[in-house]
């Protein structure tokens, strides 16, 4: 059992942001229909391509039926259209007006299917003076001020620093997959569809919490936290690599001095304590006493690890033309229903004759005309 079968997304996203939302919907069991130009999303041609492949697109198609059509094409808009009125969900991330323009925005949708959830993730959202502005991963990082907190917490005499992670993608993803989930459920109780706007400035701002103490203190949530006591914990080397600990205030740093023998930590004792141990020895004992704590671990490492084994957070992905891959599991676990992400990306118009016959009730004869006639 699935806790979003039944579902159907029209899946109109490209790049990180709103991939990352419907392949979340296709996992916990929404039949997610990825409709591409003819040429195939941006994502597909991101590098290193490996046998004509992206991993990029590998890691965000997974889970979705994937189709070829061309919404310009006066028919393809129409087979759009009517594909709208079985649907649950239309998701799309194009700038704000592209869809208006193509004759599919909000407005037009509602009326072929009043009961449709219409979601858009764009960089600054709907409404404002930075609607027109367009948007990538960076630019939201650096106009939520979340590259100024990175660079403050971590080298405030240096340069803004970039996540390295799309995480002004990843937020804004999940953010519209909430977004979603709760306008179906609201329309369980009203029968009503509804537009779900994100920005990806407004879903990294809703979650940072340094403009909480930036307007009590003037100072970061890092830098907040760091005044008034001295800094032992953190990142810390040991003799042979490197560990993450946390001392609170309270019991654990209580738990933490007794472990020591000192009534009072500084700096240079919690470095060479640490120093003269092994990652493993330091992970053991913390551990043991119930100091939040972990070795820096490379990508290889966290692969092996037995937690990530236990919680199947990497799974086998058989792929048609690449083989079996492995990549990240699903990491909500149920205990009634199951989220699955082991099904492959979708070879470009895969499954254009599945689709069509299925939704539109076209014949394979009258899916090759329209291949022919450029329209998929």
């Amino acid at each position: 059992m699935t806790a979003l079968k039944g579902i159907r997304v029209l899946d109109l996203t490209h790049a990180h942001a709103g991939p990352i939302c419907t392949m979340y919907m296709a996992a916990m069991g929404a039949d997610v229909i990825k409709i591409e130009p003819k040429w195939g999303e941006m994502t597909r041609m991101f590098p290193p391509l490996v046998k004509g492949q992206s991993p990029y697109f590998l890691f965000l198609g997974r889970g979705k039926k994937g189709v070829t059509l061309d919404l310009k094409n006066p028919e393809g808009n129409d087979m759009f259209k009517e594909m709208v009125k079985d649907a649950d969900v239309v998701m799309e991330n194009f700038s704000p007006g592209t869809m208006d323009r193509l004759g599919l925005g909000y407005d037009i949708l509602k009326e072929i299917n009043p009961k449709i959830i219409y979601a858009s993730i764009s960089g600054f959202g709907h409404t404002g003076p930075w609607v027109n502005r367009k948007s990538f991963d960076p630019i939201a990082q650096a106009a939520s001020g979340y590259m100024w907190v990175t660079k403050d917490a971590l080298a405030p005499d240096g340069p803004p620093l970039q996540s390295p992670e799309a995480i002004a993608d990843t937020i804004p993803g999940f953010t519209a997959l909430i977004g979603i989930l709760a306008a179906l459920v609201s329309r369980n109780e009203t029968g009503k569809g509804q537009k779900v706007d994100v920005a990806q400035m407004d879903s990294m701002i809703g979650t940072m919490q340094s403009f909480s103490f930036w307007n009590l203190t003037q100072m970061s949530w890092t830098r907040a936290g760091r005044s008034g006591r001295v800094g032992v914990s953190g990142l810390r080397e040991t003799s042979d690599g490197y560990v993450m600990f946390a001392l609170p205030p309270g019991r654990i740093t209580d738990s933490f001095m007794a472990l020591l023998g000192v009534e009072e930590l500084t700096p240079e004792l919690v470095e060479c304590w640490v120093k003269e141990k092994t990652t493993d020895e330091v992970v053991d004992i913390l551990a043991e006493t119930g100091v939040p704590v972990s070795a820096v671990l490379d990508l290889d490492e966290v692969q092996a690890s037995p937690q990530a084994e236990a919680r199947e957070m990497f799974i086998k992905v058989n792929h048609p033309t690449m083989g079996e891959l492995v990549q990240p599991g699903f990491p909500i676990k149920f205990s009634e229903t199951k989220g699955d992400i082991s099904a492959p990306a979708p070879l470009l118009g895969e499954h254009n004759v599945e689709v069509y016959t299925r939704l539109l009730g076209y014949s394979a004869e009258k899916v090759e005309e329209l291949r022919k006639k450029g329209v998929i």
